[in-house]
């Protein structure tokens, strides 16, 4: 299905200002909050973003159009009009629909349906006691083969790719447990990879420790597990885990371009090149089949979708990169380090501004879309959390890359709790336009 605005874009001959911006957003809010009647705390809660003027909006559990249906929740008249309304309705951890969830096809189940899909959570906008718009909270794990025709043509050096931090980061059950709450600044994400990428993330950010096993230091050929999943220098969880997660989600989707950024290796490499060697051995036992070669070339989507590679692996360690023709070179992560969200606005316009960095020979980068904690953050600050850093960057993120177009000219952008923002529409919407505009440059 054509998103809307692209028929704005026809008819106007592709103009060049484009507005991205649905009349009503859903997202999911990065925060926790602790409840009388239970010990577990809530978390993803439902936000909605405003763009038009409406005289009533709701939620439902299911598409209101057409239906008399009851709705879970009614935005408060006064609050209407203030753009932003945080609700206390929470997705929780729905089944994805149509053989999108992980063990799906265990056992010959449902099979994986393409295109993009609702989750049970409508907004819908009212005029005169009507509904006048309506929209869902939706999965999107085959936005690339969607959208095939339209951006075939773009170098996957040129693509908006919307991306998670510390990917591997997320917590560690179906619920939000007292243990997650705990690591406030461990935890970056609160979807498993494999529900990252079936919303229609496309980069991924792994640090990778290594822990020899206390009984003996050697390494041998069964070395699985003894790759984690760090945050620096905090290991999370087994990396073998999160790479057949990897592995299910390129099989089943078979279109998707993935981009898995081995970025730092924190603990147990340094100065250990043998270490390394068991690690590219492992990557190249599990993953090589699904590699793309790398190449300083033009590489367009249409090129990759006639090899059988779905997979772009980046090594942090250019000289390891350098041995394999399946490996890629390190990507550049562009981190303001700020502490604050007008300093990060103003590092990211400044990257926006670096017109050098257009260039497809520059490689793959990526503007960290971050804050950074201070010491005296970590220390004197006992509600502070990346949680509550996320909350306040990931909604002004979105307003800055539609107010000042910055979606042109960004690439990776790779943010915490990712689902606070509206990345994968504006990604989708945004490379749709740029694959129009290349075409149109072509034959004119």
């Amino acid at each position: 299905m054509l998103p809307l605005f692209l028929l704005f874009v026809v008819s106007d001959g592709f103009a060049s200002e484009v507005s991205t911006v649905q009349p009503l957003i859903l997202t999911v809010s990065s925060l926790s909050r602790e409840t009388v009647s239970s010990v577990v705390p809530v978390d993803r809660e439902v936000q909605i973003h405003v763009h038009e003027e409406f005289d009533r909006i709701a939620l439902y559990d299911s598409n209101p159009q057409g239906q008399t249906r009851e709705p879970i929740y009614v935005v408060p008249a006064e609050h209407i009009e203030t753009g932003f309304i945080e609700t206390n309705v929470s997705l929780g951890n729905p089944e994805f629909p149509q053989g999108w969830s992980l063990n799906s096809q265990a056992d010959g189940g449902e099979r994986a349906v393409p295109g993009e899909h609702c989750l049970p959570v409508w907004v819908a906008g009212f005029r005169d006691k009507k509904i006048v718009y309506t929209d869902c909270l939706k999965i999107h794990p085959t936005w690339m083969q969607d959208n095939k025709l339209f951006i075939g043509n773009l170098d996957v050096r040129s693509l908006l790719i919307p991306g998670t931090h510390n990917s591997g980061c997320y917590k560690r059950g179906d619920k939000l447990s007292l243990r997650d709450t705990i690591g406030r600044y461990i935890l970056t994400q609160d979807q498993s990879v494999w529900n990252q990428l079936v919303y229609g993330i496309r980069y991924l950010d792994f640090r990778i420790g290594y822990y020899p096993p206390k009984e003996n230091t050697s390494i041998t050929d069964d070395h699985e597990s003894r790759f984690w999943i760090n945050h620096d220098l905090i290991k999370v969880r087994p990396f073998a885990s999160v790479l057949g997660q990897i592995k299910k989600f390129i099989e089943r989707s078979t279109n998707e371009v993935v981009i898995m950024d081995l970025h730092r290796f924190p603990i147990g490499f340094n100065m250990r090149e043998e270490r390394h060697t068991a690690f590219v051995s492992y990557l190249e036992r599990e993953l090589k089949e699904y590699a793309i070669p790398f190449t300083p070339s033009t590489l367009t989507l249409d090129k990759i979708w006639t090899t059988p590679g779905r997979l772009i692996i980046s090594y942090g360690e250019n000289s390891i990169a350098q041995t394999k023709d399946w490996l890629w070179p390190p990507i550049k992560q562009l981190w303001g380090n700020k502490g604050t969200v007008q300093d990060l606005e103003e590092f990211i316009s400044k990257i926006v501004a670096n017109d050098s960095l257009q260039s497809t020979d520059k490689g793959l980068w990526a503007a960290m879309a971050q804050l950074t904690p201070g010491p005296l953050e970590l220390l004197f600050n006992p509600k502070g959390s990346l949680r509550e850093m996320a909350h306040k960057v990931n909604p002004n993120l979105m307003r800055w890359c539609q107010r000042s177009h910055w979606w042109r000219k960004l690439r990776i952008v790779p943010t915490d709790f990712f689902m606070e923002t509206d990345i994968v529409n504006l990604a989708i919407n945004a490379n749709v336009i740029k694959g129009h505009q290349d075409t149109r440059y072509e034959t004119d």
